[in-house]
């Protein structure tokens, strides 16, 4: 693996090293800037290009907005690739790319600013994203709040895809959490959903069969929540649970205002999109070359703030 990456790199810079490598930035509109989206049409992301845009459109940059349809790490390297070959004056992403690609573009001074999953390892210009630690004890304070601290907690989790970074990260810190919880906690299954409602559906049907003791599932990919409710309502379930979500996807605040789950952790996909370029801008006219992270604001929209958020968001 290590050599198929150095192989890949020496290939890229050699082929932009044969290139005389010049910005566009000569006024703003000349300033080209590449947003690599995990999803190109997934609801989510689609309010990260929606902030994106009008960013770009007040900053007067010219920017694109181009990735798979499906989870596809191997296309985003390819845009990624284009882009650098294209002398892009940066490149917004998630931290699900190779790092030898973002090591390219650091290589001829290519800011790469990632959102919602970090790479701290590659040569990445700063993060914006959540803080994974506050969000493992926004979840347990909720579920300590309607259970107590001596409850045993049977946890099944699913994620959009196990072996992203992204994923170990928010798995590693509900470890990290629980462990102050008095009742102990084990968790019984990890699985993926892949950003696909149909096969979220199908691992929460196989959890359930293979775990019936599950008493707390998280869903750390936006559409796992409501696939999630489906299933346990299917398996006829008797016993107490509880169900936590991450987004505000439209199904997931319905059954939070139905009190059908617990509880969501949200963040604004919008500033994703406008927050980078924003910061984009005073590094282009500060010239700052330090490595930064920006924290996102999170909270957990439960149902007793449901509609208040909602309310919230439209304004």
């Amino acid at each position: 693996m290590q050599k198929s990456r150095a192989a890949m790199l020496a290939v890229l810079i050699a082929l932009i090293s044969g290139c005389h490598y010049t910005s566009k930035r000569s006024d703003n509109k000349g300033t080209y800037i590449l947003f690599v989206t995990p999803l190109v049409d997934h609801n989510l992301w689609l309010q990260a290009k929606r902030g994106f845009m009008d960013a770009c459109e007040l900053y007067q940059y010219h920017c694109d907005w181009i990735g798979p349809k499906t989870i596809d790490t191997n296309r985003m390297n390819d845009v990624m690739k284009t882009g650098i070959l294209q002398k892009a004056d940066a490149i917004i992403t998630q931290g699900v790319v190779d790092s030898a690609v973002v090591d390219a573009a650091a290589s001829i001074d290519i800011p790469v600013i990632f959102v919602d999953s970090d790479m701290p390892e590659s040569k990445r210009t700063a993060y914006f994203g959540k803080d994974f630690h506050k969000q493992a004890e926004l979840i347990l304070a909720d579920i300590e709040k309607n259970w107590g601290k001596d409850k045993k907690l049977i946890i099944s989790i699913q994620v959009a895809q196990e072996s992203f970074t992204i994923a170990k990260e928010q798995i590693q810190q509900i470890k990290n959490v629980f462990k102050k919880h008095t009742g102990g906690y084990e968790i019984v299954s990890v699985t993926s959903s892949r950003s696909d409602v149909v096969r979220a559906k199908k691992e929460w049907a196989q959890t359930l069969s293979d775990h019936p003791d599950t008493n707390v599932a998280i869903n750390f990919a936006g559409e796992s929540a409501e696939a999630c409710y489906e299933m346990f309502e299917a398996s006829d379930r008797q016993k107490e649970y509880l169900i936590y979500g991450v987004d505000d996807m439209e199904a997931t605040i319905r059954l939070l205002k139905e009190n059908k789950i617990n509880g969501t952790i949200t963040t604004s996909f919008y500033d994703y999109g406008f927050e980078t370029v924003k910061y984009l801008n005073e590094y282009f006219t500060s010239g700052k070359a330090k490595r930064e992270i920006i924290p996102a604001t999170i909270q957990l929209v439960t149902p007793e703030n449901a509609e208040e958020y909602v309310n919230a968001v439209q304004r």
